[in-house]
């Protein structure tokens, strides 16, 4: 059956034949994919409001649609499980393998908890309600993406380290160099910066030229213009799978009657869902150092990382609305794991004052 004639076929008539596909009756009893269900769900926008409504979560006496599969009866929890279980025998979500990694390289995983609902905005052109969370495309599982990842933690480490030395610009000018080695070029970095390039500069505009040297130095392109250098990060992320999502509805009131109208719904990873986190270091522009020197900076680069994960999951959020509290963790892990080729064998911790106490780490929240 093509695509088109798929949801054609299936296509949403009325109230009764919502409750027959959430039940898995009438037409709809080959329809096995939870994940189906919900997208057929979209099919509801051809119908009136009436039905349109009963899609996204039924009526006072019943609960159906979208609402009765994320939340009352919590089919597409069940539906996640099985989908983790096929993405770990693919080997998509395992344990990182840093044997053949060069020295110095090292990972930091560990199972984190939400503390706090976890937001996102899935780009799926044709849903039931307009904010669904972000979904991997392939398995249907609530996903933090990798680049999500590395732009909350950059922007973290920006907060914890550049913010405190803009009134220093040497100071800064090597902060935001270190930076730039770990995660890579910033956004924005062209002949006139904009974004996060041009914020930066901003913030500190005395450590402009003496970045900029910085970079040319080290790449030994001093022919070349400072936005010509374009570089590599040292840190690789990961996306991370949850294990459950949700349904939250919030309800604005009229100012005049404080009768509800017009409930606004939110698909959610919700408070308790757990997933991996997995962070990958590879030091390729100190390769050529002594082991001394390496270690000294690879430590350098690590502790500071450390201080920005816990930043970004304890203190500012990983989430969309992160600034109103979504999006954080829990600091207490079922499993977690630090190990540096050459330098230290896997050791484990629980939270992050057991991985700081492996190395020495000064605890800036406690």
């Amino acid at each position: 059956m093509m695509y088109h004639d798929f949801y054609a076929y299936y296509q949403i008539e009325n109230e009764q034949s919502i409750d027959q596909l959430i039940n898995g009756s009438g037409k709809y009893n080959d329809i096995l994919d939870t994940y189906q269900k919900i997208l057929l769900l979209s099919t509801a926008y051809s119908k009136g409001k009436g039905v349109i409504d009963y899609a996204k979560s039924g009526n006072r006496r019943n609960r159906a649609g979208l609402i009765a599969i994320l939340h009352s009866q919590k089919k597409y929890d069940q539906y996640i499980h099985g989908k983790l279980n096929e993405i770990k025998s693919l080997g998509i979500d395992s344990s990182i393998d840093i044997t053949l990694l060069p020295k110095g390289s090292w990972i930091l995983e560990f199972q984190l908890e939400l503390e706090k609902p976890f937001l996102s905005k899935d780009d799926i052109p044709f849903y039931i309600i307009e904010n669904p969370v972000k979904k991997d495309v392939v398995f249907g599982v609530p996903y933090t993406p990798a680049t999500t990842w590395k732009g909350n933690l950059r922007w973290a480490m920006m907060k914890e380290f550049l913010e405190k030395k803009k009134d220093d610009p040497e100071e800064f000018a090597e902060t935001r160099f270190r930076h730039t080695l770990l995660f890579g070029t910033e956004k924005g970095w062209e002949g006139t910066p904009k974004g996060w390039s041009e914020y930066l500069d901003r913030m500190c505009p005395d450590a402009k030229r003496i970045y900029r040297k910085k970079l040319t130095e080290m790449f030994e392109k001093n022919n070349d213009k400072p936005e010509d250098i374009h570089v590599e990060g040292m840190l690789h992320f990961y996306p991370t799978f949850w294990d459950r999502i949700d349904l939250m509805v919030i309800n604005p009131h009229d100012r005049k009657t404080k009768t509800g109208k017009n409930p606004i719904y939110f698909e959610i990873v919700p408070e308790g869902a757990k997933g991996m986190f997995r962070l990958l270091y590879v030091p390729y522009y100190w390769l050529g150092d002594d082991d001394e020197k390496l270690k000294k900076k690879v430590w350098e680069d690590l502790s500071q990382v450390i201080a920005g994960v816990k930043a970004m999951m304890l203190k500012y959020g990983f989430s969309a609305k992160k600034t109103i509290g979504f999006g954080k963790a829990r600091n207490n892990f079922n499993t977690g794991r630090v190990e540096i080729k050459g330098f230290l064998s896997t050791r484990e911790f629980s939270n992050f004052e057991g991985l700081e106490s492996i190395w020495g780490v000064e605890d800036e929240y406690s």
